[in-house]
């Protein structure tokens, strides 16, 4: 049998499709869950925040746990907040250079920014599971929690961001230039 180019063309199209709507659902019940963890998060470590500030000059008592799960808080909120940035294509970038470059040029630079990213992302994943793991013996004093926890943040940040990367590629969404 001899397949004309073009059917074979449709087939590739026809499985790209629907890669590329599993991606979608996928995407968007992981970043939906994401943005709400983050909200999560927020509300946590601001009433954890005041709680410390009430504790500390209004009652004269401040409680222990408070600075080392305010800080847990933080540490979670800013490294998964920053995937959604990049996931939207938010992240800082510098752009005066793109009327002069061209599409091209723009497509380069977008390639590399993103080749960036990947990069960083490797490197947040392979040292903060080294760093998770040296950290799995120690605890945070006043709430008992393995440093691991925190530290695992980085990883998974790492994922994450390469999910957004990617998603990006796959679905040809460019949100904000």
């Amino acid at each position: 049998l001899v397949r004309s180019r073009g059917l074979g063309d449709v087939y590739k199209r026809q499985i790209m499709d629907k890669f590329r709507a599993v991606w979608e659902k996928i995407d968007a019940v992981l970043f939906q869950l994401l943005r709400h963890v983050c909200a999560v998060i927020l509300g946590a470590l601001v009433a954890v925040v005041f709680y410390i500030f009430f504790g500390r000059y209004v009652m004269h008592n401040s409680p222990m746990w408070g600075e080392p799960f305010s800080l847990l808080c933080l540490v979670w909120l800013s490294l998964l907040g920053s995937v959604l940035v990049v996931r939207k294509n938010e992240h800082l970038a510098v752009t005066m250079f793109d009327e002069k470059l061209g599409k091209t040029g723009v497509f380069v630079t977008d390639i590399l920014s993103a080749v960036c990213v990947v990069g960083f992302s490797i490197f947040l994943i392979v040292y903060g599971i080294k760093l998770a793991q040296s950290g799995a013996s120690n605890n945070m004093a006043g709430i008992n929690v393995p440093y691991a926890f925190m530290y695992s943040a980085l990883p998974v940040t790492g994922v994450l961001n390469i999910f957004a990367v990617l998603g990006h590629w796959v679905m040809g969404r460019k949100e904000k230039k």
